[in-house]
């Protein structure tokens, strides 16, 4: 059981988000693990758009009369939230609340939504008054909880969720003061080593290369990188990122697409191996 977190410590672009599911989703196919990929950020439709959340969501809403609904539709993290604060959450009540991708394997659990004509500033602030509850009790049931850790919201509440992490995923893009601050992270951090440095949205034909910057920031083994590729953004707007890839798992044609699930495989087995490793100090 662990945790392994998704972070940046910029407020720009690293393509974050889109690393983690896709390591999400190669390790729920590759590995033998049950796995929860949770989202704590704010009205974000990423996770919907990636794997069809939205059209669940739209039937939940729709329930509700005239399309108007009073409060805020109890599906997802906003519903368990609300569980928490009567005192009854428990780590078997989480799947009450996910989305399954893949059965017994990968489920989700969507952000929090801004519905119309509900308190949703109001019920925003309470419900990521409760991501660090959640994250623990989520940690009980499934063998990795992803977590995907929104920029946004408060130090306090980022460091605590960090210190919960037994692996800690910093996201940065190929750019020089991306890559600096970094290096500023890792020296204000130099007693741990619970962490891996992935760069996002990867272009093989930057001279920032992932031997180069290993190079530059003193890292040889904890260093990662997810390539931009077509066909997974393109499947990430249009609900179809399960089926993408199982489709082109093993393809191994030499093109874009091969050295996308390679290098995907690749931090999946980097991140396998920095838990097991921080697994084994305990």
């Amino acid at each position: 059981m662990a945790i392994i977190s998704f972070w940046s410590n910029t407020t720009k672009q690293t393509g974050q988000s889109m690393s983690l599911i896709a390591c999400a989703t190669s390790m729920a196919i590759e590995h033998n693990y049950k796995i929860l990929l949770i989202s704590t950020k704010y009205d974000d439709d990423t996770l919907d758009l990636c794997f069809g959340g939205l059209e669940k969501n739209k039937k939940l809403i729709n329930k509700l009369v005239d399309n108007k609904p009073t409060t805020a539709v109890d599906n997802g993290i906003e519903g368990l939230s609300k569980v928490a604060y009567s005192g009854r959450l428990t780590p078997e009540i989480i799947p009450n609340y996910t989305h399954v991708i893949y059965k017994n394997r990968l489920e989700v659990l969507y952000s929090f939504k801004n519905v119309e004509d509900s308190p949703s500033e109001e019920e925003y602030l309470k419900t990521k008054g409760k991501y660090k509850d959640i994250i623990q009790n989520a940690n009980g049931f499934y063998d990795i909880v992803f977590v995907d850790l929104d920029k946004g919201l408060d130090d306090e509440m980022i460091k605590q969720i960090l210190n919960i992490s037994d692996v800690i995923v910093c996201n940065v893009a190929q750019k020089i003061n991306m890559i600096n601050d970094f290096i500023e992270f890792k020296k204000q951090n130099a007693k741990k080593d619970n962490y891996i440095l992935n760069i996002g949205r990867f272009d093989g034909h930057s001279k920032y290369t992932v031997k180069n910057i290993s190079r530059y920031v003193g890292i040889k083994r904890d260093i990662t990188a997810i390539p931009y590729n077509t066909l997974f953004f393109e499947a990430a707007s249009e609900e179809n990122v399960a089926d993408l890839f199982l489709k082109i798992r093993k393809i191994h044609d030499g093109g874009s697409n091969a050295t996308f699930m390679e290098q995907v495989k690749d931090t999946v087995e980097k991140i396998i191996y920095k838990m097991q490793e921080m697994q084994m100090k305990v």
